[in-house]
């Protein structure tokens, strides 16, 4: 199985998931909570003194968990702030592309596919995201995404 058949693989159980799930509330759009603390992030990132605990916390549920990979990156706005803090100082450009390549929202799930470009040691790499979001109250409970490389 080549890479791009392993994504539209995931993709399709990431659907199955939400069909299986059943539909939560629909008083937000969960999609347009993640889109607009990736524009958020964009811009934070471009800031040094972006990256706070309370800036974090608009987006953020108090106890949030990020799992990327399979890894624990932090549980809340304070852990979060100072792990994405690390990542603006071992960088030299990050950008999530928006607007998603693909996406879709069910109840409080979002779902979505979409790249990153960054830039480290002046190398230029790409890559490509998948997972979803759990939204909460209009704040992100849970981040649970699988990166790698891209073409």
């Amino acid at each position: 199985m080549d890479g791009r058949q392993m994504w539209r693989a995931a993709w399709a159980v990431l659907a199955l998931l939400v069909l299986m799930s059943g539909s939560a509330r629909a008083e937000e759009d969960p999609g347009r909570v993640l889109e607009a603390m990736f524009e958020w992030w964009n811009e934070a990132y471009q800031d040094p003194e972006g990256f706070t605990p309370e800036a974090f916390a608009r987006y953020y549920t108090e106890d949030a968990v990020m799992l990327i990979n399979g890894n624990l990156r932090g549980v809340g706005p304070v852990a979060l702030a100072r792990h994405f803090r690390n990542i603006q100082a071992a960088t030299e450009e990050v950008e999530i592309i928006l607007p998603f390549d693909q996406g879709f929202s069910d109840g409080d799930r979002t779902f979505t596919s979409h790249l990153v470009r960054s830039r480290r040691e002046g190398e230029e790499r790409w890559e490509r995201v998948v997972g979803y979001a759990l939204i909460t109250d209009g704040r992100i409970a849970l981040i649970n995404f699988v990166g790698t490389p891209a073409p």
